[in-house]
């Protein structure tokens, strides 16, 4: 069984996602961070969102998903992706349709490997389009600001809200105007605002939607 969760950066995605796979015995897999290793990776390498060369390149990146991190050629950058500048370069490689296409069948072959819970910006549009359960987390931008400022600030990174807050709505633009795969809500997802919930109403909201999918399928 697939669940696809989809929604916009701060949205509470990675956390509410492991922790809803635990309570359902699913695997977890968190796609945002495949873009962000990419991100890391062709930064790294030099190299632009333009480059001719970027897809050969993500073709030949040895990336290894573990439930405790994620590998790059055997490097665990599980901590180095998650920066304000990687947030940033991962939503202008995620629009180049060579790093979309490149990690797909990745997506795909993870996800249906065994029963999982997958969180993105496009898993039940386009990489899961049959996911049996949809849902789609959103919560206002000040909300989503404060969420990152305090993962940011438990990692020791140094951060401000202002900051955070332009840093969101700059990537919200990016993931939702570009032109392959762009953020949006599938039909028939089931959406939550999270905006005035607590962490365990929000993983209650969401094994509902998950059982009552369950139930559909009899």
């Amino acid at each position: 069984m697939i669940v696809a969760i989809d929604g916009p950066a701060g949205a509470g995605k990675s956390t509410v996602t492991a922790r809803l796979a635990e309570a359902l015995g699913f695997v977890r897999l968190d796609t945002g961070a495949l873009y962000r290793t990419v991100a890391l990776a062709a930064t790294r390498a030099g190299l632009e969102p333009d480059d001719p060369s970027l897809g050969g390149f993500v073709a030949g990146l040895d990336i290894v998903v573990r439930p405790d991190g994620i590998l790059l050629g055997g490097e665990d950058v599980s901590l180095a992706i998650r920066t304000p500048e990687m947030s940033v370069a991962s939503s202008r490689f995620a629009a180049v349709p060579c790093v979309r296409a490149g990690l797909l069948d990745l997506q795909r072959g993870l996800g249906r490997a065994r029963d999982s819970v997958l969180d993105g910006r496009d898993i039940g549009t386009v990489v899961f389009p049959d996911a049996e359960a949809k849902i789609f987390l959103t919560a206002s931008v000040r909300a989503r600001a404060q969420r990152r400022l305090d993962e940011l600030q438990g990692r020791g990174v140094d951060a401000d809200l202002a900051t955070v807050m332009a840093e969101i709505e700059a990537r919200d633009r990016a993931d939702s105007e570009r032109a392959v795969a762009p953020l949006r809500k599938a039909d028939d997802a089931v959406e939550i605002d999270t905006t005035c919930l607590d962490f365990d109403a929000v993983v209650e909201a969401c094994r509902r939607v998950v059982e009552a999918a369950r139930a559909t399928r009899g």
